[in-house]
């Protein structure tokens, strides 16, 4: 995804994040999220120009537990930065990740289940392959590391949002609890999926631009971004939203 020379701030220059260690990784990201999270004059810039960066707009989506937002992807210096909102919509299914991350609370709070793995270190799990290894409660200013293959799962309080930062893909993709998954509940919108063939990604689509902007207002409402100075700041250098 292309950077405009204005976007050479210190996230386009100075972070590199060494994912092979997962110590560091863990250093280095709580570094840049905390730093980022002191700035909201950064955050507000980086949120607002998905309206005019057509890629990044085309990675933002709609997960059945949380819409998010991508702020930054440079592959080669190892930064997938994303901006989470949940509407309090739970992960009650244990599952692992496809790619290890780290996650930095804005706002809000959320009750976090981690779970022992028994047997295959990846791949399909059943619940009783996965029991209860620790419960910990993630508040604002908690920052944690989480590996690819490690099952969890969280219960959020609406409207918890987080900093995230998330390294390469380790797998193909990510696995739930499979005696689970018929607890998942999809937009009606989505098309039905057979119970052998579900997962819990089931419901994931694209964000609109609409939906953007919502989730825009909702973020300056909830004062983790800066106002915008009009109502039409944003959607005036949108080409889909300039007036004809």
């Amino acid at each position: 995804m292309p950077t405009s020379v204005a976007d050479q701030h210190w996230l386009g220059t100075e972070v590199d994040i060494d994912w092979t260690d997962l110590r560091s990784a863990h250093a280095q990201c709580r570094s840049v999220l905390r730093r980022l999270a002191a700035d909201s004059s950064l955050l507000t810039h980086l949120v607002d120009r998905l309206a005019d960066d057509k890629d990044l707009l085309a990675d933002a989506d709609h997960h059945p537990v949380m819409d998010r937002l991508t702020l930054w992807h440079d592959p080669d210096r190892g930064i997938y930065l994303r901006l989470h909102v949940s509407p309090g919509t739970n992960e009650l299914i244990p599952h692992d990740h496809k790619y290890s991350f780290t996650t930095y609370i804005l706002r809000g709070s959320y009750t976090h289940v981690w779970r022992r793995r028994e047997g295959s270190y990846q791949g399909d799990f059943t619940s009783d392959q996965a029991p209860l290894g620790l419960v910990t409660s993630e508040r604002v200013g908690s920052c944690y590391t989480l590996g690819y293959s490690l099952i969890h799962q969280t219960v959020m309080e609406a409207g918890t949002v987080t900093l995230f930062m998330r390294g390469p893909k380790e797998q193909a993709r990510s696995y739930a609890a499979l005696d689970m998954l018929d607890r998942l509940t999809v937009d009606a919108a989505t098309e039905p999926v057979a119970s052998e063939q579900r997962r819990h990604t089931d419901g994931e689509r694209g964000l609109g631009f609409d939906e953007y902007l919502r989730l825009r207002d909702r973020l300056s409402a909830q004062g983790v971004l800066e106002p915008s100075v009009s109502p039409t700041d944003i959607t005036t250098t949108h080409p889909e939203r300039r007036p004809s």
